[in-house]
C-alpha cells in the first residue's frame, strides 16, 4: 500500500458544525453607534476525531504535514431583500506537524496552530488545548448601526467550511446558518 493511501486504515464519523451561534453584545443600539456581533462555532465529528498525534505522527511521516481550514463568514439581514451587511471574506487556518523537542510536551510530533489573522504560530499545551484552538471558532463582526437604520431588525450569522484531502482524511465542506437574531436600533 502507498504510503500516501492510509484513509482506508481509518474511519471517522461525519464531521459538523456545532453550536453555531450569533450573539449580539447588547439587543439595542443607537443610530451612531457600531453593531458588535460575535458568530462562534465548533467542528465536531471524523475532522476533530482525526486531530490527535498518533494520526499527526503518521502524516509527519508520509510527509503530509498540515491540514487547512478554509472558512467564510458573513452576516445577512434575514428577509427577501436581505443583503450581506459583514462578511469576513476567504480565510484559512492552517495545522502544521513538526518534530518536537519539547521535553514537556508527551508526544515526539506536535502541532503549532496558525491563525488566519496572521499572528505568530500559536503552539497548545494539550490535544484537548489543539482541538479547540483549531477547530473552535469566534468571530467578531463590527458594523455601523446606519447600515440598517432605525427600526428593529433580524440578522443571521452563515458559515461555510472547506478541508482539502490529506492522507488520513478525504476533503469535505460544510454550511451552516444561525438563528435569526432581533437588533432594535432608536
Amino acid at each position: 500500500m502507498s504510503l500516501m493511501n492510509r484513509r482506508s486504515e481509518y474511519s471517522w464519523g461525519k464531521t459538523l458544525i456545532t453550536d453555531l451561534k450569533l450573539i449580539p453584545e447588547s439587543r439595542e443600539y443607537k443610530l451612531d453607534e457600531a453593531i458588535r456581533v460575535n458568530l462562534g462555532f465548533r467542528v465536531i465529528g471524523g475532522l476533530r476525531e482525526s486531530f490527535i498525534p498518533d494520526v499527526w505522527t503518521v502524516a509527519w511521516e508520509d510527509n503530509d504535514k498540515m491540514v487547512r481550514l478554509k472558512m467564510e463568514a458573513s452576516l445577512r439581514k434575514r428577509g427577501a431583500r436581505g443583503g450581506k451587511l459583514a462578511t469576513t471574506g476567504k480565510e484559512v487556518r492552517r495545522a502544521k506537524f513538526y518534530w518536537s523537542r519539547d521535553p514537556d510536551l508527551p508526544y515526539r510530533i506536535w502541532t503549532a496552530i496558525i491563525h488566519e489573522d496572521g499572528s505568530a504560530p500559536i503552539l497548545p499545551d494539550s490535544v484537548e488545548d489543539a482541538k479547540s484552538k483549531f477547530l473552535d471558532v469566534v468571530k467578531l463582526f463590527e458594523i455601523p448601526a446606519t447600515t440598517l437604520g432605525r427600526g428593529t431588525h433580524k440578522i443571521v450569522g452563515s458559515v461555510d467550511l472547506a478541508w482539502g484531502r490529506r492522507s488520513y482524511l478525504e476533503k469535505g465542506s460544510l454550511s451552516g446558518k444561525t438563528s435569526p437574531v432581533e437588533l432594535k436600533i432608536d
